[in-house]
């Protein structure tokens, strides 16, 4: 048997959920199809490290997917073991049922999980500033905090290491991870403080007037989710002007649309 890191290359695993509309007038080929595999075909889609790990564990460990993972209309054909001993919600949903829907509250992506069973299978993750938060929200939601050895470590330590070794300490990237924050609110803050820590990152690294251009961005989170953020905020902050610069912004730019839209 081959350990996980190397298994070989081969085709595709998942698959969009497109079917054709002439599916039901053709229900007797269906049928014969049925009978000759036990998942749906394959729809054609590019080559990923995702297709070819999940394909190599089949030919690895001579044992087909067990499991169904439906994700924002993608459909993920996996095998259960490699996900349940990554992943405790996993575990917990996959031991008794093969098929799982993620769907809210859990706020992840196809793409970002396409990046989580990648890990799961052994495949090197490339993690960057642009992926990072959504990274980082997924193993807190989906509980990857386990290592499976001593010199193992879980998507959770992996994913917050790199924050700590390249965001914490540059503005500029920082800045990119604050504006993907924005669209993994309110888990983003619940689960990581991703949102307070970018702001805290950009206020120690850029001079006092440097945030002024991410204000705009601050405009568009809904009132609950800059309520959470707030709060946050003032939790971490040890500089309390800046965020008392942001609340007074939000209000007044706010309280403005408010009264432009009753006018």
């Amino acid at each position: 048997m081959k350990p996980w890191g190397n298994l070989g290359v081969v085709d595709t695993i998942y698959e969009d959920e497109v079917y054709d509309d002439d599916d039901d007038d053709d229900d007797d080929d269906d049928d014969d199809d049925d009978n000759s595999s036990n998942s749906p075909s394959l729809l054609s889609s590019p080559p990923s490290p995702l297709h070819s790990s999940a394909q190599a564990w089949s030919s690895a460990m001579g044992c087909k997917t067990d499991g169904l993972i439906h994700v924002q209309g993608t459909a993920f054909h996996l095998h259960k073991d490699p996900l349940m001993s990554r992943s405790t919600y996993l575990r917990r949903k996959l031991t008794e049922k093969s098929e799982l829907t993620l769907s809210p509250p859990l706020n992840i992506t196809a793409e970002t999980f396409a990046l989580v069973v990648d890990f799961c299978y052994g495949t090197h993750l490339l993690v960057t500033p642009f992926n990072v938060a959504s990274l980082l929200v997924a193993a807190d939601l989906l509980g990857m905090t386990e290592a499976k050895g001593e010199d193992d470590s879980n998507l959770k330590q992996m994913t917050e290491n790199y924050f700590q070794k390249f965001i914490a300490v540059n503005g500029k990237y920082a800045a990119i991870v604050f504006k993907s924050c924005l669209a993994l609110l309110p888990e983003a803050e619940t689960t990581s403080f991703l949102v307070s820590r970018c702001v805290e990152v950009m206020n120690l690294t850029e001079d006092s007037k440097g945030l002024d251009g991410y204000f705009d961005d601050v405009i568009s989170l809904r009132a609950d989710d800059f309520k959470i953020v707030a709060e946050s905020m003032h939790q971490r902050f040890e500089y309390q002007d800046l965020l008392y610069r942001i609340v007074d912004f939000y209000l007044e730019v706010r309280t403005g649309q408010d009264t432009a839209l009753l006018s």
